[in-house]
Formats: C-alpha cells, structure tokens, sequence
C-alpha cells in the first residue's frame, strides 16, 4: 500500500470518528420532548367511550446544579468561636439559599441552631457562582458579596473580600 493511501484512509477515519463525537455531544444539547397520552372522561350524556388526546410538552430541565441540595458543614477555629455550623442548603426560585441547621462545638456536641438565612447564592453555573453572604461580627450583622467555587461534588468554597477583611470558607457536603 502506498504511503498516500495510507494517509488519505486515516485522514478519513480520523474525521468520521471526530465528525461522529460533534454530533453526538450536539445531539445531547437539543431539548427532551414526550409525547403524553391522557384518557379524559366524557360525560355519559354525550358519549359512552373515553377520548385519547395527544400532545407534547416541554419536560422541565432538571438543573445540573441541584447536587449543592442539602446539609453542609463549615468549621470555625477562631477567639470568638472553636466548632462548626451545619447549614441547610435549599432552592428557593432560581436562587439557593443556606439557612443555619447545628451548632457543632469542638468536643461534637450539637444544638439545633436558629433557622438564619446566611447565603444566597443568586449566580450559580455549577462551578462557580456569585451572591450574598450574611456575617455577624461584634455584635453588627453585615451582607457582603461573596463567590462560589466548587472544588469537588462535596466541597465548596466560599470568599469574599469587605473593606479589607477577607477571608474563604470551606463548606463540606453531609
């Protein structure tokens, strides 16, 4: 077999194989529809059978940032506070919101903690994400900016930066 032979016939399997994962990766982008079929009870009055209509709708997109659902834990090792805070992670609209769960102290003893909303995250692509991150120092509760960056599915980490106080948090998944 010729050298130029030999090379048109891989150039061709190299493009049908790469031309075949395009469509396949474009494939998986486009929406899913169903068709549902429902069984409607007709009055008796007007006839005896049951009608069939078909349609199709738009199933909703299940989000491919819901896997944040949940309890996360948050350790603290400061003057004012040695232990760790449990936090309920919800989806509330478009948006998520952490609510305070546990209160952890540094021996493992838990207490139910008031339900305080502390974050909610407005922006959120599945890596990283934007929102607003509520803390109380010295007795003042302050709402600052914060960003999301998901190092793994069951570790988050959370920053910010408020008038040269900055500091990152790391969030563990329960």
């Amino acid at each position: 077999m010729k050298n130029s032979t030999l090379l048109f016939r891989s150039l061709f399997f190299i493009t049908l194989i790469a031309g075949g994962a395009h469509l396949v990766s474009y494939a998986t982008d486009l929406p899913v529809k169903k068709t549902v079929t429902t069984l409607t009870e007709v009055p008796s009055s007007v006839s005896e059978s049951r009608t069939s209509s078909t349609f199709t709708e738009e199933l909703p997109e299940t989000s491919l940032t819901d896997y944040i659902l949940g309890r996360w834990r948050v350790q603290y090792n400061s003057k004012d506070f040695t232990g760790a805070i449990q936090y309920l992670l919800t989806k509330e609209g478009s948006e998520f919101h952490a609510y305070t769960d546990r209160y952890e102290d540094k021996h493992g003893n838990t207490q139910k903690a008031p339900k305080v909303k502390t974050l909610v995250i407005t922006v959120f692509d599945g890596y990283k994400g934007s929102g607003r991150y509520t803390l109380t120092y010295q007795e003042k509760t302050y709402t600052i900016d914060c960003q999301i960056h998901m190092v793994d599915k069951t570790t988050l980490q959370l920053s910010y930066d408020y008038y040269g106080y900055s500091d990152v948090e790391t969030w563990k998944k329960l």
